[in-house]
């Protein structure tokens, strides 16, 4: 047991609470269906992105410690431009409104398959899952959970409770992915960078790019609000003297050993259990590779699969749901000049959470957004969002008046600079794929 306690005092911090931020639906989704429609040859992608995740993030981290009276969104609008900081405050705010509907949606589809629910007709999906109306009653339950888990208290309970979940979460899908290690030779092949050719389903009718799924890998892992929202955290640690080689420590275990296990864990389980399937690449949905996933465990052992999946991807969603709370009630207070430390008696903190917690939950069952709406918010916004975002961490991480002596030296420019153009570069990759969808909608 001391073991553990060492370990957990090793990983505990506003990097674990990020990583499992990170680690929701959405990362699991893309990783999982990467896995499905391409084996293990997508592998490389989610490894060489993770030093450029670490040092990004570490970087954010950085300007948080060293301005804990001074939110990111304020640095943004006093050294840089208010116009850049609206800008991206503008884009967030209902981007991530969205997300976390979408959240909420795959926690109470996790519970339902938990709890073993039959799906039938009624449900906001129109064609799946329980009763939209049950699916509110378990919202609104969920949404009371976490009420009282992050208004309880302040940011250490919850980053306690966060690297929990985190460790949790990670056991769930390393024990799904676990018998699919045992294929090691094809997994380290994995990690040669190359594009494998499009997957095409049976009647030839779907076809899977494996560009678009490595964009989709590594837009969800270069999240904007890690980097934006991080500093907000690093700043509630509250140290007079933080150390910066403690913090980037703690970033290289969360956001790189345990963010890394949990990435490879993901695309190993796809491909072990699924991508040989005859037509693996019709699968497209996470719901639809939960009910199959009892092949990646041994004989005897196949129902455990699909119930540890679920179990995985609630606290997944779950995660990232809090997270996007406690980032959204940070950038609002600070942008408008409130407030936004999350402490025990900052009521409008515990306001503004609230306020995040409980309207994605009450409107996820009944939401039927348009096709178009939501390809312009996600593909769209995170066009301009991610090197923006990557942009601004450069340019304050650099500066004397933000950073003291602590100015990012060359090797740190060097990995965030690859990162800003990896970011430019998947932005222009993306950006025939949105106007497309604009000219087939329009």
């Amino acid at each position: 047991m001391k073991w553990f306690m060492r370990f957990f005092a090793a990983v505990v911090g506003p990097a674990a609470v990020m990583a499992a931020g990170t680690m929701g639906a959405g990362l699991t989704g893309s990783l999982m269906l990467a896995g499905i429609w391409f084996g293990y040859d997508l592998l490389w992608v989610a490894v060489l992105t993770l030093p450029l995740f670490v040092i990004c993030v570490d970087s954010a981290t950085r300007i948080g410690a060293l301005n804990p009276d001074t939110g990111m969104f304020s640095l943004i609008r006093e050294r840089l431009h208010p116009s850049i900081a609206w800008l991206l405050f503008l884009l967030n705010v209902p981007l991530y409104l969205l997300i976390a509907m979408s959240h909420m949606s795959v926690m109470t589809s996790s519970l339902r398959s938990l709890l073993m629910l039959e799906p039938t007709s009624g449900s906001a999906g129109g064609d799946s899952g329980s009763p939209v109306w049950f699916d509110f009653i378990l919202a609104v339950i969920c949404a009371g959970i976490l009420v009282r888990l992050v208004t309880s208290s302040g940011y250490q309970r919850l980053q306690t409770a966060m690297t929990v979940l985190l460790l949790l979460m990670s056991a769930c899908f390393v024990l799904v992915a676990l018998r699919g290690f045992t294929d090691m030779g094809a997994i380290l092949g994995g990690l040669v960078p190359s594009f494998p050719e499009p997957a095409l389903s049976l009647d030839g009718q779907t076809t899977r790019k494996a560009l678009a799924v490595a964009i989709a890998v590594v837009g969800s892992m270069l999240a904007p609000p890690a980097m934006l929202g991080i500093p907000y955290m690093s700043a509630d640690e509250r140290s007079n003297t933080p150390d910066l080689r403690a913090l980037f420590r703690k970033s290289v275990i969360n956001l790189g050993l345990i963010v890394g296990l949990y990435c490879i864990s993901l695309i190993v389980a796809g491909g072990f259990a699924l991508h040989g399937l005859p037509d693996h690449a019709s699968i497209d949905t996470v719901e639809e590779a939960r009910g199959v996933l009892g092949d990646a465990f041994p004989a005897g052992l196949q129902f455990l699969g699909p119930a540890i999946f679920s179990l995985g991807m609630f606290i997944a969603a779950l995660t990232t749901f809090v997270v996007i709370a406690e980032l959204m009630s940070y950038f609002i207070l600070d942008m408008f000049h409130k407030p936004w430390h999350h402490t025990a008696e900052n009521r409008p903190f515990k306001v503004t959470v609230v306020v995040w917690l409980i309207v994605p939950a009450v409107l996820a069952p009944f939401w039927n957004l348009p096709e178009l709406f939501q390809v312009v918010l996600l593909m769209g916004a995170n066009t301009i969002v991610v090197p923006l975002v990557i942009l601004s961490v450069i340019l304050l991480v650099n500066r004397t008046d933000v950073m003291g002596e602590n100015r990012a030296r060359v090797g740190r420019n060097v990995i965030l600079v690859v990162a800003l153009i990896l970011a430019v570069a998947l932005a222009a990759a993306q950006l025939p794929d949105f106007l497309s969808s604009l000219v087939s909608q329009g």
